[in-house]
């Protein structure tokens, strides 16, 4: 079978769509080149029919996924020169503009960037995705069907990434850290710690699946389970006093500001 596309790096985002991608038919282990310096992290994925690769080979494939750390990137881009024609280079690296993936990796490349998630794992992730230098409409398509496979896409201009990156890429450890915080305070008040650990993740869940159904909004289910002078009310108005909206806004704006100053 010929070579579809390498995946360079198959750390917890790249082994992730990797293994979707495999489990749900998008692409076939033979179709399938592997780059990581890691034997551990490619022999399962080598037992099911997927081909090991130098990054010398995998500089000639159609289509390469770079799920390498950003600061690794400079030094692998060196062996990815290709003289075979035109590729597709995707980008799962936080922080590295199409424009710069595109220069590094030479005039035949055409850039996907993706911004996808760690939910990715258990294929409850979002992905964003945007057309860089030399993307097709193609291209496009075939990146959403491989991202679909850990969770939902939305196509967005590249413009928007850092603010991406700061809502959804960071975004579970906003919950986690809620949670962290929900479930200390459920003890506080003399819950035990198993026990407030299982209230706060399973509201968590059940709040988080009444939202993806998307039949009301976030502000009509929280209205719907406020009640005048009860205790729901009270303690919203308990956080708002203390400016739980305005740290949220601050927790977002500090984080794109952030992927901002990374990509100068």
């Amino acid at each position: 079978m010929s070579l579809e596309i390498a995946v360079i790096g198959l750390g917890a985002m790249g082994g992730a769509v990797l293994r979707a991608a495999l489990d749900t038919g998008v692409l076939s282990p033979g179709s399938v080149g592997l780059v990581d310096p890691d034997p551990s992290r490619t022999r399962a994925f080598e037992d099911l029919g997927c081909r090991p690769l130098s990054l010398a080979e995998a500089a000639n494939a159609p289509r390469i996924l770079l799920a390498v750390k950003p600061q690794l990137f400079p030094e692998v881009a060196t062996s990815l020169h290709s003289t075979h024609g035109r590729r597709l280079a995707i980008s799962v690296m936080a922080g590295l503009r199409s424009s710069r993936i595109a220069a590094a990796l030479g005039p035949d490349t055409a850039v996907v960037r993706t911004m996808p998630n760690t939910p990715a794992a258990i294929r409850l992730g979002v992905t964003a995705i945007a057309p860089g230098p030399g993307a097709s409409d193609d291209d496009l398509e075939w990146t959403r069907r491989l991202f679909t496979a850990v969770g939902s896409v939305v196509d967005l201009d590249e413009s928007h990434f850092h603010a991406v990156t700061a809502v959804s890429g960071s975004g579970p450890a906003w919950v986690f850290h809620l949670a962290e915080s929900w479930i200390t305070a459920g003890i506080a008040q003399g819950l035990p710690a198993d026990v407030a650990e299982r209230l706060v993740i399973d509201t968590i869940f059940g709040a988080a699946s009444l939202l993806r159904q998307g039949d009301r909004s976030p502000s009509d289910l929280r209205a719907a389970v406020t009640s005048r002078g009860g205790t729901t009310a009270a303690g919203l108005a308990a956080v708002d006093a203390a400016g739980f909206q305005n740290a949220i806004h601050e927790m977002i704006a500090a984080a794109t500001a952030r992927g901002r100053e990374l990509d100068a």
